[in-house]
């Protein structure tokens, strides 16, 4: 609590000085463009970020839209072409958008569990009344992961299939379901025998969700893997963005707690309680597991 503390007075104490040229950065930016992954479906996203635009619009004094994407490369072309000012990019997607931007990057805060962790957990589940209880067990069956750009749903379960020697041959196919959701819809419906996705804990994740909007029904698929802590997605700008707006920024993130707590609880559906600062290095092995990826695959 001390650290996040020091942290936000650090940014309010950025922002007060910044805010003589504070006309600087609103002559370059009319307005905010903020990327969403897909997380989830289009009408649900809206559903649960719109508010968290409107939070941002009001403490800028910009309009701010959201720019949902149906696949996590798109939010990526998005800012490389200056049509997303700031992106959620979860660790994969943060190694990529590293690269295609060649290091103008810079994230700004990531969330906080409920349960005080600062990250979430790549998954592996299986139909409910599956007799999967390992990924070994998945010998000969179909994998479903989410997307190539995603942490949870390919990256980090793809690495660690490596390390374990369950790649090659290991599966009777693997294919990308596109969404978190879709993939966890293929197991349920049998289209897939496993999918990848992602939880903060059992009763805390992409499962959960859906669950609770009655998408699936209680029990019907079930963890079978978990992988080593993932940083929580940052919310992310180029690192060449104007001090004074970042500054900004940050303070809007690490205070929504505060300053909105009511909207707080609609972004966040739970799962989280605030946002705190977060720099390059959380991302680091995100970007060596990239890098090995691309090496294997002679890129």
């Amino acid at each position: 609590m001390k650290r996040r503390t020091l942290l936000t007075a650090a940014a309010i104490l950025s922002l007060t000085t910044a805010l003589p040229a504070a006309a600087d950065w609103r002559t370059q930016y009319q307005s905010l463009t903020i990327g969403i992954p897909p997380i989830e479906n289009a009408e649900e996203g809206q559903r649960r970020w719109g508010p968290f635009a409107e939070y941002l619009s009001e403490q800028l004094g910009i309009p701010t839209t959201l720019r949902m994407a149906s696949a996590y490369s798109g939010i990526i072309q998005a800012m490389d072409a200056g049509e997303a000012d700031m992106v959620m990019f979860g660790a994969a997607a943060y190694a990529s958008a590293w690269d295609v931007l060649e290091g103008d990057l810079q994230p700004l805060a990531h969330a906080v569990s409920r349960t005080g962790d600062r990250g979430y957990f790549a998954v592996v589940v299986v139909a409910g009344d599956s007799e999967a209880e390992s990924l070994a067990d998945l010998a000969g069956q179909t994998l479903a992961f989410a997307d190539p750009n995603s942490a949870s749903g390919y990256l980090v379960p793809n690495f660690y299939l490596g390390q374990m020697g369950l790649q090659d041959g290991h599966f009777a196919s693997t294919g990308f379901s596109g969404s978190h959701d879709n993939g966890i819809l293929a197991v349920v419906r049998g289209t897939y025998d496993a999918a990848a996705t992602w939880h903060y804990s059992p009763d805390n994740g992409a499962v959960q969700r859906m669950t609770d909007r009655g998408e699936i029904e209680e029990g019907a698929v079930k963890v079978i893997w978990e992988s080593p802590l993932i940083p929580s997605d940052a919310w992310s700008v180029r690192a060449s963005m104007p001090d004074d707006l970042k500054a900004e920024l940050l303070a809007a993130l690490t205070e929504f707690h505060e300053r909105d707590p009511e909207r707080v609880e609609t972004v966040s559906v739970g799962s989280w309680t605030h946002l705190v600062p977060v720099g390059h290095e959380a991302f680091e092995d995100s970007l060596a597991m990239r890098a090995q990826m691309l090496a294997e695959r002679g890129n």
